[in-house]
């Protein structure tokens, strides 16, 4: 039996949808017949994925510069997404700032980046969204919280990083018991080492001297449309009676503990 999700007539709302991860979550998503609204704070990269969108699967692509920092963005965005595409029907949280070094050595604007971004961007976004929606005729909201295996990790260059992270896992489960009886079923995922942009560099410069990859029992580093797939996965009906769970994405590293494959 074969399997296809169909997302037409559902529109994402996705945020760091400018490259990497959000910007393959957002083809996967058109891909499936979703519309799509992009959130970042680049404007050009922003757009450019929206054309690229639109060009190629036929959807809506909306782009909406946002910074995750400011409510009053925030704000914005949900109504300019009401205003434009109607009340999205499925949220995706992915957008998060990564500032790694000494956890000594941080200094307070660098904890306050992360802390505004990764945790209150991500949780006034969803209450705006939430009221959006509860607002709108849509008995089936999905939204889905881009997480990380750090969050398991102690990495001592990740240290807020990871925090932020199992902040996102903690805030997943109770939003998912908040808003069951909305019809809304809220989850994450959490990559593992991921080729984009940021890590890319890292590894090619580094390669095995940093990351010893004959440890990841699949035997590859992981790619952005693992995550979007996952994604997927958590928006479709395959996934109705799903809330509250985390899921990795990690090649099989953290269950092994990186020592065995």
């Amino acid at each position: 039996m074969t399997v296809t999700i169909d997302l037409s007539g559902k529109t994402a709302l996705i945020t760091g949808a400018g490259r990497g991860i959000g910007a393959e979550i957002a083809h996967t998503f058109a891909r499936a017949g979703s519309d799509v609204i992009l959130a970042a704070r680049t404007e050009s990269e922003l757009h450019s994925t929206a054309e690229e969108i639109e060009s190629q699967y036929g959807v809506d692509a909306l782009a909406v510069p946002t910074d995750l920092t400011a409510t009053e963005d925030i704000e914005a965005l949900i109504e300019h997404s009401v205003a434009n595409l109607g009340t999205p029907t499925i949220l995706i949280n992915n957008a998060g700032a990564n500032i790694s070094g000494n956890p000594i050595e941080h200094t307070v604007g660098e904890i306050d980046t992360m802390l505004d971004v990764n945790i209150r961007g991500l949780f006034v976004l969803t209450q705006r969204w939430a009221e959006a929606f509860q607002n709108s005729d849509y008995t089936d909201g999905r939204v889905i919280n881009v997480s990380s295996i750090v969050a398991d990790l102690g990495i001592p260059a990740m240290t807020l990083y990871a925090g932020t992270k199992a902040a996102v896992r903690s805030i997943t489960q109770g939003f998912a018991a908040q808003l069951a009886g909305d019809g809304i079923t809220v989850n994450s995922v959490s990559p593992g080492l991921t080729r984009v942009g940021r890590t890319e560099a890292v590894m090619d410069e580094h390669g095995s001297d940093l990351f010893e990859y004959d440890r990841i029992p699949l035997n590859r580093v992981g790619e952005p449309e693992d995550t979007a797939n996952a994604c997927l996965f958590f928006a479709s009906g395959l996934s109705t009676y799903v809330t509250g769970v985390d899921l990795l994405v990690d090649g099989g590293v953290e269950f092994t503990a990186g020592l065995y494959k």
